[in-house]
């Protein structure tokens, strides 16, 4: 009975949002569930905001959805992201060794173009973030969007089409740099883009490097724990819970190229 009339006042007074949003992390929640028919293991981390994160202050500064100090952010009108917060724990002791970083997308604010973030979106805002975090690195990035390609201090930008084999090869070649400590996909947000890039960029990340693709969708993640099954990397596929929120598009599949042991050792 009470079921029914909240189900009642959710219609006529808020046009069934509650329920909408129920069902869609309902979905989201069961996609996840289908991990675990394929990983063996998995582990839950529980943690407290750093409001000291270098990360997510830098964020705030520049105005990348990548994260925030705070749950909401000023700079734009959805959730940010949570990804500062495992970033930072990553790379917080050895930011100052990482030299080369790459990013595939600026951050378009073009409506008209599948990427776009909106007209209030600050291209180049999330390779300023890297730059200053990794005060030793050199920052490239890369977007479909020619007119946002900027050079500034530390960062070079290169067009780049990354459903194209053809347009990824010839950035690279224009970058004519590999062994990249970090990469990261933050570009098309779909599963065929994420591979074609993956495929042809992967080549250029170092041996201890890492290579993260953002903004997975629930089911995007089933098809890349499918896609990297039988594959010669270290895979792990990273959702990240924000307080009142969804997860589904909040999560990460991140890489590692396998290192043969040490015999030493």
């Amino acid at each position: 009975m009470i079921k029914k009339i909240l189900l009642y006042i959710d219609l006529v007074f808020f046009g069934n949002a509650y329920s909408k949003a129920y069902e869609k992390n309902y979905k989201a929640n069961q996609e996840l569930k289908k991990l675990m028919k394929f990983s063996k293991y998995h582990y839950t981390v529980f943690y407290n905001k750093n409001n000291e994160n270098k990360l997510s202050i830098l964020c705030d500064k520049y105005g990348s959805d990548k994260g925030s100090i705070e749950i909401y952010s000023k700079n734009y009108t959805w959730s940010p992201h949570t990804y500062t917060d495992f970033y930072n724990n990553i790379f917080s002791h050895c930011r100052n060794h990482i030299t080369k970083v790459f990013e595939c997308g600026i951050g378009t604010n073009n409506p008209e173009l599948s990427s776009s973030m909106g007209i209030s979106a600050k291209p180049g805002a999330s390779l300023r973030v890297w730059r200053d975090y990794f005060p030793s690195a050199n920052i490239f990035g890369a977007d479909i969007d020619e007119d946002i390609l900027f050079s500034e201090n530390r960062i070079e930008t290169f067009y780049l089409d990354q459903t194209s084999r053809k347009s990824i090869e010839v950035m690279w070649e224009a970058i004519n740099i590999s062994a990249f400590d970090f990469i990261i996909d933050d570009g098309l947000h779909t599963f065929d883009a994420g591979v074609c890039l993956f495929e042809n960029s992967i080549k250029n990340l170092s041996n201890s490097g890492i290579y993260v693709i953002e903004d997975v969708s629930p089911r995007d993640l089933i098809k890349y724990q499918k896609y990297f099954h039988k594959s010669s990397y270290i895979v792990e596929f990273v959702n990240l819970y924000r307080p009142k929120d969804k997860i589904g598009d909040n999560s990460l599949v991140v890489v590692h190229k396998k290192v043969k042991a040490n015999n030493d050792l």
